[in-house]
């Protein structure tokens, strides 16, 4: 070897025996190493909390939403609840909420409707998304069903103004064995008062309401949205001279109505007795008032209303419908068109039965009066922009099913309730 590579060898030897500066070199080599590896532990961490948390989310928006699964055919109700669940629980992540890609679908788990929510969750990653390459990709997915819940039989459907279930003097809602519901408020003053298996307003609830009603629930659309209340060509057509001059107005002896138009309206008093006949019934340029003693009887029958008819059942009249067994308006046993803002009127002595669902989603419906109202009926159902009631009259809404050949419309009545989580 020349003199050279000796000298080179020679101070290789020596910088390997050298001790000084050995650590600050090791560590300026392991160092970033080590805080890569924190970094990314850490990186991991954040990610398999927000990964928790996320899926915790869609569990509990999955839970709450499938209470609402009966309230909508097409389970929009469900939807909603859902998707407002989560938006709130996201805002209250703050900042550090990762983005979330939402979707919710209605679906059919083994024979049962649930619902499916699915949350598509993404963070930034460490090394500005370097690792992994395009950051964090995590998904949470939850579906949920019913079991029995308490029956809806009384929706006030109205979401503005004040008052929209009033029950004032010494009146009294009777619904020992379903939900009454507000999508406003409830109000209870005087000795007046509400008794049911279960009662809930989206903004507040005062008075004597047994239970104490929940408050802060969600809304509940209208449940017979999908109704096509045009489709009858009775509704269609206006009302001639002729026709409006053939209205019915009695006050003695019995008269049988047949389904169809009736323009003008009919009148009873005195002690006549009216029979609507099995069918559709369209009121179209005058009201349904029944007075004095008069009778009015149905069975299988609805009666609807255009935007200038109502009913008003007074005095010491006597009462008896039961609605529609079959057909588009299957257990609606009086309605009204979506832009009818008359007032209904119920103050009769003896309205012994209304069978069925009363259906005004514009207008309202007012109970007066002194008398026990619609305590009869194996079932009735509710569904009124707003309801009041004032004197001293009884409101009975009762949830006997099962003891009539009426049948529930869907959306209404029954329900499943309680949830469980599917997967």
């Amino acid at each position: 070897m020349d003199g050279r590579t000796v000298r080179i060898i020679s101070w290789a030897r020596r910088f390997g025996r050298d001790k000084r500066g050995s650590i600050a070199l090791k560590a300026a080599l392991i160092l970033p190493a080590v805080l890569m590896m924190g970094a990314g532990a850490f990186d991991l961490t954040q990610v398999q909390a927000s990964k928790i948390r996320l899926q915790d989310i869609a569990d509990s928006a999955a839970l709450a939403a499938a209470n609402d699964l009966s309230l909508a055919t097409d389970g929009s109700n469900a939807k909603e609840r859902a998707r407002a669940y989560v938006a709130s629980h996201l805002g209250e992540w703050g900042e550090q909420a990762p983005t979330v890609v939402e979707s919710y679908e209605i679906v059919d788990v083994d024979g049962q409707r649930a619902i499916q929510v699915l949350l598509k969750g993404h963070r930034p990653s460490f090394f500005a998304s370097l690792l992994p390459p395009g950051g964090w990709h995590f998904n949470a997915r939850s579906t949920a069903t019913t079991m029995g819940m308490v029956p809806l039989c009384v929706l006030v459907s109205g979401d503005a103004g004040t008052r929209l279930l009033y029950v004032r003097d010494t009146s009294k809602l009777n619904a020992p064995a379903c939900l009454v519901h507000s999508n406003r408020d409830i109000e209870a003053v005087g000795a007046a008062n509400i008794t049911a298996a279960a009662v809930q307003a989206v903004t507040t609830a005062r008075g004597f309401i047994s239970p104490t009603a929940n408050t802060g629930a969600a809304a509940i659309a209208d449940p017979f949205t999908s109704l096509d209340l045009t489709r009858n060509p009775h509704f269609r057509l206006l009302c001639s001279a002729g026709e409006l001059a053939n209205r019915v107005q009695v006050d003695s002896g019995t008269h049988y109505i047949r389904p169809g138009r009736h323009c003008g309206g009919v009148v009873a008093k005195g002690t006549a007795r009216v029979v609507l006949q099995p069918g559709d019934h369209m009121f179209l340029q005058g009201h349904l008032i029944i007075d004095e003693n008069a009778r009015l009887e149905g069975r299988d029958v609805a009666a609807f209303f255009d935007t200038s008819s109502r009913f008003e059942f007074k005095g010491s009249a006597l009462v008896n419908l039961d609605g529609r067994k079959s057909g588009a308006y299957a257990g609606i046993v009086l309605g009204a068109m979506r832009d009818n803002r008359q007032n209904f009127v119920v103050s009769a002595d003896h309205v012994e039965s209304l069978l069925g669902v009363i259906y005004v989603p514009s207008a309202q419906l007012i109970v007066e009066g002194a008398a026990d109202v619609a305590r009869d009926s194996a079932w009735t159902v509710i569904v009124a922009k707003e309801v009041q009631m004032r004197g001293s009259p009884s409101l009975f809404i009762n949830a006997n099913y099962d003891a009539s050949d009426v049948p529930v419309p869907d959306g209404v009545g029954p329900r499943t309730g309680g949830s469980r989580l599917l997967d």
